[in-house]
């Protein structure tokens, strides 16, 4: 389902939002960008925990009002779910916008990943997943020639309101874009909408069924999977904390199982469009999102394909980190491919994807983790109770 909303309010017309836009002083730029010229050059085909440990602890010399705004919005996120850093360091000479989408050979200083690894890890561990943008940590997100029209980060076309990766058991708590480049015509848009503000107008009917699992979402077509197989899964929209849930939403790849949690989920939709805010993200700027509250769209734009179209950089971070050690080697930041996560048999407590006896696979929420169920006339139960 396509909803493109009207006219987002900007986010610096958004008086609310004004203290968690930082704009980096000449001098607190200078500081960041010499605390990133003491690291070496960054494999990042291959970002080893020995590196993470340097950033991390290298990052305690950040702008203090930057570790301020950082440490704050781990404890505890803004209603909007948002933070925008702006004026960042950037390198010094950017090549060409890869053509592919793809991790650029080309590109030789890596002022931009070490910008996106220093703030990030204030959030959480960095994580990737085998199967999409080729298991790298940091990730081109960039107009690709031929696939204008399809709904994912490689589109230039209106990019649908969504959560990252909600089909999948270790979805990303943070992320991040990076400003490297702007499109030619500096028109496309980053569009932020946070549950927060619009849990409360919802009816008490419509929040219930959202919290149920009603609703089936189907994988990103980012990730390389058999077409063939269905890797969906179904869940509910709404978790955590009553007055201040928690959300996995997609406007064009989730599915209400029936009427009257279609007409919960369009009401959310419908909501989440009227206080939606933009962000036009220019070379320097940093947004980082709560995955947990916020979903995001992008407005269209138009890609010239001549090595110097819209480029952004992409990260992803979770809060906790050993949830995901079984889908990860030791050491590594990259979750096995997603139709090993659907097949692996062993039942760990933390959530995994159980089939029903009719075959599906269904997932039961509690705050963030997941919970065997099984099928008993239809309606799915975690077998802990009597039924």
């Amino acid at each position: 389902m396509t909803m493109q909303s009207s006219p987002s309010t900007t986010a610096e017309n958004v008086k609310e939002l004004q203290p968690y836009i930082t704009v980096l002083t000449d001098h607190e730029k200078e500081k960041v960008k010499q605390i990133i010229q003491q690291f070496p050059s960054l494999n990042i085909l291959d970002v080893d925990d020995e590196i993470l440990t340097e950033v991390q602890l290298a990052s305690l010399d950040l702008p203090s009002r930057v570790v301020d705004s950082l440490i704050r919005f781990r404890r505890n996120p803004n209603p909007y779910g948002t933070l925008l850093f702006r004026n960042l360091p950037t390198d010094p000479e950017l090549p060409p916008t890869p053509k592919d989408g793809r991790f650029s050979q080309e590109k030789h200083s890596f002022v931009s990943e070490y910008s996106l690894l220093l703030f990030m890890m204030f959030l959480g561990e960095p994580i990737a997943y085998e199967d999409e943008k080729e298991g790298l940590l940091i990730q081109n997100i960039c107009p690709v020639k031929g696939q204008e029209k399809k709904q994912e980060n490689t589109r230039s076309n209106y990019l649908n309101f969504h959560t990252e990766d909600g089909f999948h058991p270790y979805p990303p708590d943070h992320l991040a874009l990076l400003g490297l480049r702007s499109d030619h015509e500096k028109i496309a848009e980053t569009i932020t909408a946070s549950v927060r503000n619009v849990v409360d107008t919802l009816p008490g009917t419509a929040v219930m069924l959202l919290r149920q699992p009603l609703y089936r979402l189907h994988p990103s077509s980012s990730f390389k999977l058999n077409q063939h197989e269905d890797y969906s899964v179904r869940l509910p929209v709404l978790t955590g904390n009553l007055s201040n849930p928690q959300m996995c939403i997609h406007y064009s790849s989730m599915v209400a199982e029936n009427e009257e949690a279609e007409w919960a989920l369009n009401l959310l939709r419908k909501a989440l469009l009227k206080v939606s805010v933009a962000f036009k993200l220019l070379p320097g700027d940093l947004l980082i999102m709560d995955n947990r509250l916020v979903a995001h769209a992008r407005t269209p734009f138009r890609p010239r394909y001549d090595g110097k179209d819209r480029w952004l950089q992409r990260m992803f971070t979770v809060v906790d980190f050993h949830r995901s050690g079984f889908s990860r080697g030791h050491g590594k930041h990259v979750c096995s491919p997603l139709n090993v996560e659907f097949t692996k048999d062993v039942h760990f407590s933390n959530g995994d994807f159980p089939r029903s006896s009719a075959g599906e696979r269904s997932l039961v929420f509690f705050g963030n983790s997941a919970i065997r169920v099984k099928t008993i006339n239809g309606w799915n139960c975690c077998g802990e109770c009597s039924l």
